[in-house]
């Protein structure tokens, strides 16, 4: 969707019709980290203030990784005082819920992602992202707005203490997921083991999305040949990084040590997972002696544990084309995200309108409840 196109020009007819789940909201912080001051030990407040933390709203990328009109985020879904857009639950309720009747949206901070990858040491993570986890269940109106659900986010730079976290407000009936923001270290490694198995404890599955941060700071995944030159390189390669960490999730052994566990990847879209998972299925045909950890096709791991976001949609000159991939691949892999409030985002009375009404009903609802801990 255009930047500039406002949200009560958006047909929701063919949504009307069909219930939405839709699993890729983005909230933000009204006035920056200090938002989250006053539920911070007074002594974590004053170092934040000390680093001119309270004035820190999200990471800097300079002028080669800023989006070119200067934010990622619809003009449009500024709140109605200039506020950031996505800080106000009154409009994401007005705007997105109401006016696309999305029966479920599932909110994911990308601030809290930053915050606990690369632009705070380990420690002020785990202060920052319970922060964090405190404001969104306990100041917005979560509980009292049952369409609201939260991916609380993890401290990734700690893995026991991200466990920690998990244990401390994972069994919280607003929690649906928990985004575990990445790092450099592909997912199929067993650093993570710690948070995997807090969240097999919980039945929450593990939520993976890029966080801005992506191939610009040291320790945050990195595009496959070089460093890209602007913004649309950039947004173009991130989904290396999905397809790097699917075929290291295939090839761990994790879907084994784990047997609930399940994976949702979001905003990396999906065009690439169907020739990715013939390579795979190919290579573990071909060479099971050297992974025999993996016991069953991978193809066979993915199918029942792994689901894909449909946002960013990326949309062929011939809509019957995206149905044969989709038809391909198997529409039980795809979850319906509108990514909003950004530039990109797909709303449900526009998306996938070439699908049979089955199918897309499947999209739209039924594989996110089968996922999420809802």
């Amino acid at each position: 969707m255009n930047i500039e196109t406002p949200a009560s020009d958006i047909s929701t007819a063919a949504s009307d019709r069909v219930k939405v789940i839709d699993c890729d909201v983005h909230p933000a912080l009204p006035q920056g980290l200090g938002t989250l001051f006053p539920l911070m030990p007074k002594p974590w407040v004053e170092r934040f203030k000390l680093k001119a933390g309270h004035l820190a709203s999200a990471a800097p990328l300079g002028f080669r990784f800023e989006h070119p009109t200067g934010s990622a985020a619809r003009r449009d879904a500024a709140t109605e005082a200039g506020g950031p857009p996505g800080s106000d639950p009154e409009m994401i309720r007005r705007d997105l819920l109401d006016g696309h009747n999305i029966s479920i949206a599932l909110l994911t901070s990308l601030q809290a992602g930053q915050f606990s990858t690369v632009t705070s040491g380990p420690d002020e993570s785990q202060v920052i992202v319970s922060a964090f986890n405190d404001y969104f269940l306990d100041v917005w109106p979560l509980a009292n707005e049952r369409r609201l659900r939260l991916a609380m986010t993890v401290p990734v730079q700690d893995p026991r203490a991200a466990a920690a976290e998990i244990r401390r407000v994972g069994s919280r009936p607003e929690v649906a997921a928990i985004y575990m923001p990445l790092i450099n270290i592909l997912i199929g490694n067993r650093y993570w083991e710690p948070i995997y198995e807090a969240a097999a404890d919980h039945d929450l599955p593990i939520l993976l999305h890029v966080t801005g941060t992506d191939s610009v700071f040291q320790g945050a995944p990195n595009q496959a040949g070089g460093f890209a030159e602007n913004y649309a390189e950039r947004y173009v390669s991130l989904a290396q990084i999905g397809e790097a960490n699917l075929t290291s999730l295939c090839f761990s052994g994790v879907f084994e040590k784990f047997p609930t566990l399940k994976f949702m990847f979001v905003e990396y879209s999906f065009a690439w997972a169907l020739p990715l998972m013939w390579r795979i299925t190919r290579t573990w045909e071909s060479l099971r002696y050297d992974v025999p950890w993996v016991r069953r096709s991978p193809r066979e791991y993915v199918s029942e544990r792994v689901r894909f976001s449909t946002q960013p949609l990326d949309e062929p000159a011939d809509p019957a084309h995206l149905k044969a991939l989709i038809e391909m691949l198997g529409p039980e892999h795809l979850i319906f995200s509108t990514d909003y409030p950004h530039w990109d985002n797909d709303m449900p009375g526009q998306s996938l309108l070439m699908l049979e009404p089955d199918v897309r009903r499947r999209i739209l609802s039924q594989n996110a409840e089968g996922i999420l801990r809802l």
